[in-house]
Parts: C-alpha cells; structure tokens; sequence
C-alpha cells in the first residue's frame, strides 16, 4: 500500500513538473522574495508617483520623472511593496504625523527575471527640507556631504521639478547590482532635467 502510494506520488510530480513554465518559477521567486523580506502589496501616495526622482544618492546629476513614467518603460508585471515594520510606522504617524522618509520596493515580474527597484519617499517640498532631513542625521557634515546638491536640487524645484523620491538601488534576480542606479536608468529612460547644468533636458521617453 505503502509502495503504491509512492508511485502514484511519483507519476503526479512527473506530470505537473513540465507544465511549470518560466514565468511560473519567476513569479514562485518573487513571491518568495516578498515572504523573505516582510513585503506586503501598497499603494504609493499621488504625490510621490507624480512627483520626480533623483537615482543618485550622493551628488545625483540628473533628475528623472514622473515615477509612473518610469514605471511604463520596465515591462513586465509591476507591483509596489513596502516592509510590515514601515508600514506600521506610517500607520502609528497617522496622517498628521511628521513626514518621515521610508522605503519602497518596485517589483517587476516578466517572463525570465524578476526586479526590484527601490525607492526611498522623499515627502518634501523643498530642497531646504530635504537638506534639513539629512543634516538631522549626519549633522555638521551634512553641509560638505550634500551642500552643494542642496543648491542643485533648489534649482530643479524652481522648474517646478519637485523631487519626492530617490532610487537607491536595484535587485536584479536576488542579486544587488553594484551599478550607481543613475547610470543603469540613463539608456532607457532619459532624465528632464540637468543638475550639473541647471537647465531642462528634452522630455523623458524610452531610449533604443
């Protein structure tokens, strides 16, 4: 009874095993990323996904957008994410609660990878309150750290270019890429705006 009972165990996995096709096991990996890492499905706030982002954190060049822009150009299924312990963070805040920056993971599920795109929400309205967020943490040397974007980033916002986000980093397929996410983002969405410059760039689309 025992043996019969393998067998018939042996001959289902034989059958569903070629019916797993590639985009079921990447989806299997993305749900097993989510469990990993405590993700739960969210919905970003309008602000942040009409507003524009840097990909750089320290001295960024460019300025990129809008986030939902971006999100066009990946392919694939997305889905935004954010960890339990920053969700219950935003929750005990409440809505008249000090804006606090908090991370957010953009999965992409296509046919043969899956990417996770993360993004930190910058709930800022100007330069100078971006500035005074980072001085809050490194202190006196906030100004030799990012001074000199402080005065960059102003500029932009003056373009009416409202920074509310920076993409930190990409996980490509469970590995961190050790790219700068500026310069992987350039050959396929160009930015609106120059830093470096201080002047609009021609609107942001899809490269070849």
């Amino acid at each position: 009874m025992i043996l019969k009972q393998w067998w018939l165990r042996a001959i289902v996995c034989l059958l569903i095993g070629p019916m797993m096709t590639p985009i079921d096991a990447v989806a299997g990996s993305a749900w097993a990323f989510r469990q990993r890492h405590g993700l739960r499905v969210y919905d970003p706030p309008v602000w942040f996904l009409d507003g524009y982002f840097i990909a750089r954190e320290r001295t960024p060049g460019f300025v990129f957008g809008p986030v939902r822009d971006f999100v066009k150009t990946l392919g694939g299924t997305p889905a935004w994410l954010i960890e339990d312990q920053q969700l219950k963070r935003l929750e005990q805040a409440g809505p008249g609660g000090t804006p606090s920056e908090y991370s957010l993971y953009l999965e992409v599920v296509a046919s043969a990878r899956t990417e996770y795109w993360v993004f930190v929400v910058l709930p800022y309205h100007t330069a100078q309150e971006w500035f005074d967020a980072r001085r809050a943490y490194h202190g006196r040397k906030a100004e030799g750290y990012y001074g000199d974007t402080r005065q960059k980033l102003d500029r932009a916002v003056k373009e009416d270019l409202v920074i509310r986000g920076e993409l930190r980093f990409l996980i490509e397929n469970g590995e961190t890429s050790l790219q700068v996410p500026e310069e992987v983002i350039m050959d396929r969405f160009r930015p609106v705006f120059d830093l470096n410059t201080g002047r609009r760039l021609s609107p942001a689309a899809v490269t070849d």
